[in-house]
């Protein structure tokens, strides 16, 4: 075996069995060198400038660094692909998504490419190999897209792995100035987002956000009589209308069913109307949670 052979498995192999053009010029092949192998299949393009030997089948990781290499030293793995390398809550192998300099934006690959002029060595950090954005300037990221279910989903575990904080993601957002105020707007939404307690809470916040109702407060506590020190999801306050949130309509046992009947009534004693939206509701209906919440706010009397 020719030492450039040995040298680019050994590359290939610390690099989630890709390489580039430009390595391969390094290891001792000329660029018609690296052209003839292409043409005789013993290299496989990925992209512009990244290989692979033959007979690999790249994982999600292995696009994501053929994408990398492509795009240049500078290029980040960014958004929700990052997420997914983080390993953060709710984020899966998906779409290929990348973040790199102004500058470099005319270098393309497989995959979604945004561009910026603001990188700096905070927002970077190595996972398994891959160059990517750290957690913060994720959650920046997603923001800047308008994913906010997303961004919460990534500031509420990379806040639980310590991996950013809200002030963290506030102070580099304030510090990219006119850059991010794309996301400005979004993360004083996903300020209070940050104080619930579950994804389903955060799904029904925004969809009640996305259809212009008013914001409810969170997680108000009431000492009902017979019941005791209770948590209630969402409060329309002006109105007030009491918003619970859960997976499913039935109880799992009689007494918990007892102490569910009793808690909705000593709210409602209050003066309280309470609605009640499962998880299928929110996640694949919220059309009628919609509707459901603008009848009751527009004519409290109907609940």
């Amino acid at each position: 075996m020719r030492d450039v052979d040995r040298a680019l498995i050994e590359l290939a192999a610390r690099q989630h069995q890709v390489f580039s053009r430009e390595q391969a010029r390094a290891a001792g092949l000329s660029a018609s060198g690296v052209s003839k192998r292409v043409a005789r299949g013993q290299f496989v393009e990925c992209g512009p400038s990244s290989l692979h030997f033959p007979g690999v089948t790249l994982s999600y990781r292995g696009c994501l660094q053929a994408g990398l290499l492509d795009l240049g030293p500078g290029a980040l793995v960014s958004a929700h692909a990052a997420g997914c390398v983080h390993v953060l809550d709710h984020f899966e192998e998906g779409p290929l998504e990348f973040l790199t300099l102004r500058d470099s934006r005319h270098r393309r690959t497989v995959g979604s490419v945004r561009s910026t002029t603001d990188i700096s060595k905070l927002d970077r950090a190595v996972v398994d190999g891959l160059a990517c954005t750290s957690v913060t300037r994720t959650v920046i990221e997603l923001l800047r897209m308008g994913d906010t279910i997303a961004a919460g989903n990534a500031l509420d575990s990379g806040t639980r792995l310590r991996l950013t904080a809200p002030e963290v993601v506030a102070r580099r957002l304030a510090q990219m100035g006119r850059q991010g105020r794309d996301g400005v707007a979004a993360f004083e939404l996903l300020r209070r987002l940050g104080t619930v307690e579950s994804r389903l809470e955060r799904r029904f916040l925004s969809v009640v956000a996305d259809a212009g109702l008013p914001v409810p407060a969170l997680q108000q506590r009431y000492q009902l009589e017979g019941v005791g020190n209770v948590r209630v999801d969402f409060e329309f306050l002006t109105f007030p209308i009491v918003v619970e949130v859960g997976g499913s309509r039935g109880y799992l046992s009689r007494d918990e069913r007892r102490h569910q009947e009793r808690r909705r009534t000593a709210l409602q004693l209050m003066g309280k109307t309470v609605y009640f939206f499962t998880a299928d509701d929110v996640f694949n209906d919220p059309d009628y949670v919609v509707r459901t919440l603008f009848t009751a706010l527009t004519h409290p009397q109907a609940g």
